[in-house]
């Protein structure tokens, strides 16, 4: 396999329906509801555990460890199995995982369901990439990924409102029921709009464990690996954000609950109306360069943060810098996603779940880091 020339895609494609690319959405929205929604809850959950911080943030490594396990396991297998059936069976069994969290008596049966929920969430978002990569061609590919970012932007936005919404009124499980709700209504949106983009003919022939060597295929290109690591690092430094950002701004600078998701929710509107932006971008300005524009803001922004914490924070200072972090990354996301998806995609599954498995170790290394 060789790489392909950016420049010569085409933008011809089937593409999708609104609605299927409404569904693909909410199935890659799972991965911030899933952790943005109990962030502020993470005082009571230690509480009533009775555990430490650390072992409560550990729920969230579980999740994201699970979201590796699961993207590195069923994207390559939907190369030869095709996209709805390991799709269906996903989002099943994830609606199943949040009520496992809902009901959890203990810390580590908690743990162990947070850890089911990322493995069968993961399933829907690694294969949404690889039904949009399936159905679109070049720009057509950038321009469904940037809605699909802008649509999946407003996740952490209302992320942290219904949680902290939700533990305003009830308890920190209820935002579990919540979330198995959610996912229900994600799974009645597959079963009537999302139909098989991988027909028989195209799927990978061989055995199963024959459909892992589309990982080795995709790794041998180089701008593959590029884009990829490109949004890795940028998902690293999300993550961070994501597992700092109520110690720092509840306990450093002083902010409530209910004002730590305002501000997250404020924070995140950068990742749409960056999304937003680049959307209209699509076709007039090469991908590329938007990508490295992206990238520029997020060192900038990032770097802006680190000399303003050394010299002793102040909380307008700290919001715009972060507003102007998560901004970037609605510049890099979906650009990157794209374009790494573009040069591979005979195996889209496999580089689709090369692209979360380490999005995801990413996250795992982050938050204990951060913690």
């Amino acid at each position: 396999m060789t790489a392909k020339n950016p420049e010569a895609d085409s933008d011809q494609g089937a593409g999708l329906p609104l609605l299927a690319v409404f569904t693909l959405a909410s199935l890659s929205a799972l991965g911030p509801l899933a952790i943005d929604m109990y962030l502020a809850a993470f005082p009571t959950i230690s509480s009533d555990f009775s555990t430490s911080e650390v072992a409560t943030q550990f729920t969230l490594t579980a999740f994201m460890l699970g979201m590796g396990t699961g993207q590195f396991l069923i994207g390559p297998l939907s190369d030869k199995l095709g996209r709805r059936r390991p799709l269906l069976f996903g989002i099943a069994f994830c609606a199943l995982s949040a009520l496992a969290c809902f009901l959890a008596p203990s810390i580590e049966l908690f743990i162990a369901a947070r850890f089911l929920m990322g493995f069968t969430g993961s399933i829907g978002m690694v294969i949404s990439r690889a039904i949009v990569a399936d159905s679109t061609q070049g720009a057509q590919t950038a321009r469904l990924m940037s809605l699909l970012m802008m649509i999946n932007g407003f996740a952490p936005v209302l992320a942290p409102l219904l949680g902290g919404l939700i533990l305003s009124y009830g308890h920190w499980r209820t935002i579990f029921a919540f979330i198995a709700l959610f996912v229900l209504c994600s799974l009645a949106l597959v079963i009537f709009t999302i139909k098989e983009s991988l027909p028989p003919e195209a799927r990978r022939q061989g055995s199963l464990l024959g459909s892992y060597r589309g990982m080795v295929e995709a790794l041998q290109v180089g701008s593959y690996r590029g884009y990829m690591l490109t949004l890795v690092f940028g998902f690293g430094a999300l993550f961070a954000y994501i597992s700092g950002s109520p110690y720092l701004l509840q306990k450093v600078l002083g902010l409530s609950e209910i004002h730590f998701t305002y501000a997250f929710g404020i924070n995140s509107l950068g990742i749409v109306l960056a999304s937003s932006i680049n959307r209209r971008l699509v076709g007039k300005v090469d991908p590329r360069k938007v990508l490295k524009a992206g990238s520029a803001l997020m060192l900038a922004a990032t770097g802006g943060l680190l000399l303003h914490l050394l010299t002793g924070p102040l909380l307008p200072v700290t919001l715009l810098l972060l507003f102007s972090f998560t901004t970037s990354c609605g510049l890099i996301f979906g650009n990157a996603s794209a374009l790494a998806l573009g040069q591979v995609k005979p195996v889209a599954g496999a580089a689709s779940a090369l692209m979360g498995t380490f999005q995801a170790l990413a996250g795992v290394l982050a938050s204990p880091l951060v913690a």
